[in-house]
């Protein structure tokens, strides 16, 4: 449905060249929920308004349905409003001199292809199926946050686009409204049927809402699959330590197998290593909190166990985050709120081999 084809963005500006986008592939399927997942800077964005039609890539092809919408080496560039898509900004950009009705009757109205009477069908339809219909009336800025992301959705959708476009557009509504509107969005567009790319630096989005998630890293793709994939079997430093928390344990291989071990400044820890590892290879050992127990047992076969002094204890609400020194390393847990445990205890931790990811340092 949407096929990126090694793709670069570069931008002059007064201090040089940006380097914005560097050789993307992408193939999002029909009906597919697909995340592009970054730090500020990374170049999700870019690619995103290059699928719009809102950036001039220098280098490469997309195709979106059967329309190839830009191609380069054949100096193919089909304008924006020419494109089967629908887009949600990050600001939503409402009409503030606008009701809602004429906010989402805007770009029927600029087509100009639709009847007074089929506009007025189509933006009551759009309007119910993002819960703001009976506000017709209603001047766009007397609308709360969450209805004007809402409203910025009705407008996309009103077209009955093939692809519908979604740069952070839930980042300006507060913690509890941005956790009910991103299970309602996905419902929405899952019933829909509508291809989706979504952009967000918020890793709790993409992994609650994305079929399929593409993290991204100084203008490149560094690692793409399920959000199970992603979060358990990270392939570098850098998506560990963006997509949740982890622990990170350097060290050298010690000896292959499965699992196999690392020698670290803690220990020797067995874990699983990376496709092609040989001894003495430099690694870092991942472990991610709510996989570190206490343990006051002997270990198991492949099970690792540390002993360290307990530095810090906060209160999470539906957990206790321990930080427990061993060594010089600072190792960080997760413990049910109701455990029984003491700044400046001694404990074991207990690190199973199969929970312990090695990635190349």
């Amino acid at each position: 449905m949407i096929r990126i084809e090694d793709l670069h963005v570069r931008y002059q500006t007064e201090r040089g060249e940006v380097y914005a986008v560097r050789g993307i592939d992408l193939d999002v399927k029909q009906g597919q929920f697909f995340t592009l997942l970054g730090p500020s800077g990374c170049g999700k964005t870019t690619t995103l308004r290059s699928v719009a039609g809102l950036e001039r890539p220098y280098q490469g092809e997309i195709v979106v349905g059967d329309q190839l919408v830009l191609s380069c080496r054949r100096n193919v560039v089909v304008p924006p409003y020419k494109r089967d898509i629908g887009m949600v900004f990050q600001s939503y950009a409402i009409w503030p001199h606008l009701n809602v009705f004429e906010n989402v009757a805007f770009p029927l109205r600029e087509m100009k292809k639709s009847s007074s009477g089929d506009i007025r069908s189509r933006v009551r339809k759009a309007l119910a199926l993002v819960q703001l219909d009976g506000l017709e009336d209603r001047p766009a800025p007397f609308l709360s946050g969450g209805q004007q992301q809402r409203l910025a959705l009705a407008r996309a959708l009103v077209k009955e686009p093939r692809v519908l476009l979604l740069d952070e557009p839930l980042s300006n509504l507060d913690a509890k409204l941005r956790e009910e509107t991103r299970f309602e969005l996905r419902e929405l567009v899952k019933r829909l049927g509508i291809t989706t790319l979504y952009v967000t630096h918020d890793q709790l989005e993409a992994l609650t809402m994305s079929d399929v998630i593409a993290v991204m890293d100084g203008g490149q793709i560094v690692q793409r699959g399920t959000p199970h994939d992603i979060y358990a079997a990270p392939k570098n430093r850098f998506v560990a330590s963006f997509i949740g928390l982890s622990n990170f344990l350097e060290g050298r291989v010690k000896a292959l197998g499965a699992p196999g071990e690392v020698e670290t400044s803690s220990g020797v820890i067995k874990c699983l290593l990376p496709d092609g590892a040989a001894a003495g290879d430099e690694v870092i050992v991942v472990i991610r909190p709510e996989d570190v127990t206490l343990n006051d047992g002997a270990a198991g076969a492949n099970e690792n166990m540390l002993e360290g002094k307990i530095e810090a204890i906060v209160f999470m609400g539906d957990a206790l985050e321990c930080q427990v020194a061993v060594g010089a390393k600072a190792i960080r847990l997760k413990l049910h709120p109701s455990s029984a445990v003491a700044k400046g205890s001694t404990v074991r931790l207990k690190l199973p081999a199969a929970s312990c990811r090695a990635v190349r340092a």
